[in-house]
């Protein structure tokens, strides 16, 4: 088969997220479904319907169908998925595998637990174990299928990928930004009596940089070795740290968490897959990069 074939099959979760949401006529039920949001099943959709040049569904305030287009493809994808589901390979049919995982903690809790029950859906034939791995303070997981690290990504000895990465932007607790009288915070030098929040895995002078101002990384205050150590530190109202939305959306969105200036930095560090050099991935570990690397981040 040729590779220009290959490059016209629609990512699986595309084609996963377009079955429940026709078969439920619900984007919401198909995202319960799926352990995703709705924005995340309507984006696939949409990421869909861009790749086939035709729209799926017709959207109304109170009803999800089909188009023509829509129950014309459905009855492809579906037989498609059947196929797949019923490939008489074995690592798909009696045979188990486990795959060891290695993640920092908090990427771990903020982002990847929440979404396996859709990777469980897609490979229910692959058991996943998920180990803690700090490399900032070379605390090492046991030997892993597949490791991902937040830092540099310059490992000479490994392969990287970009995971995931964002800016990061000042943030304090509702009440402590109640207390300094945030509302007058209005520019970066404003952050000069506050209390900042230190970690090696955030700091402070790009931020500085970015803002316009000649400061250096704060030397005094407490200091965090873990992100998710940090955001609680945040939410507990004893000061200000960088933050990422994403990383952040949950206090964000509830309003125990705020946002104090519109100056974002890129950070030094991101999340990357890493991968040891001149050793493949197994089956089921690459089954896994690839609907990592395929999520909508």
């Amino acid at each position: 088969m040729s590779s220009s074939l290959f490059n016209r099959i629609p990512p699986l979760h595309l084609l996963v997220a377009f079955e429940a949401a026709a078969r439920h006529a619900s984007f919401a039920r198909a995202a319960e479904e799926l352990s995703v949001t709705p924005s995340a099943v309507s984006h696939r959709i949409k990421n869909l319907e861009e790749l086939w040049g035709e729209e799926l569904f017709v959207r109304a305030s109170s009803s999800l169908r089909l188009t023509a287009s829509g129950a014309r493809n459905l009855r492809s994808v579906q037989a498609a998925l059947k196929a797949l589901n019923g490939l008489a390979r074995p690592e798909f049919s009696n045979t188990r595998v486990r795959l060891r995982v290695a993640i920092p903690p908090t990427f771990g809790r903020q982002h990847l637990v929440p979404r396996l029950p859709e990777f469980v859906a897609l490979y229910p034939h692959i058991d996943i174990e998920l180990h803690l791995a700090i490399p900032f303070l070379d605390v090492k997981a046991e030997e892993s299928d597949v490791e991902i690290r937040f830092g540099t990504g310059h490992y000479p000895e490994f392969k990287t990928t970009l995971l995931l990465n964002e800016p990061v932007f000042p943030a304090c607790g509702r009440d402590y930004y109640e207390a300094v009288n945030g509302r007058r915070i209005t520019q970066p030098s404003d952050l000069h009596n506050l209390v900042l929040l230190r970690s090696p895995l955030e700091p402070w002078k790009p931020w500085f940089e970015r803002a316009g101002l000649d400061w250096e990384e704060p030397q005094v205050g407490p200091q965090f070795n873990d992100v998710g150590l940090m955001l609680e530190a945040v939410t507990s109202n004893q000061g200000v740290a960088l933050v990422r939305q994403r990383m952040a959306q949950q206090w964000l969105r509830l309003g125990q968490m705020v946002r104090l200036l519109d100056v974002e930095s890129m950070s030094p560090h991101a999340y990357y897959i890493v991968e040891r050099r001149q050793m493949p991935l197994k089956p089921e570990a690459q089954y896994f990069v690839d609907w990592l690397l395929g999520l909508d981040w």
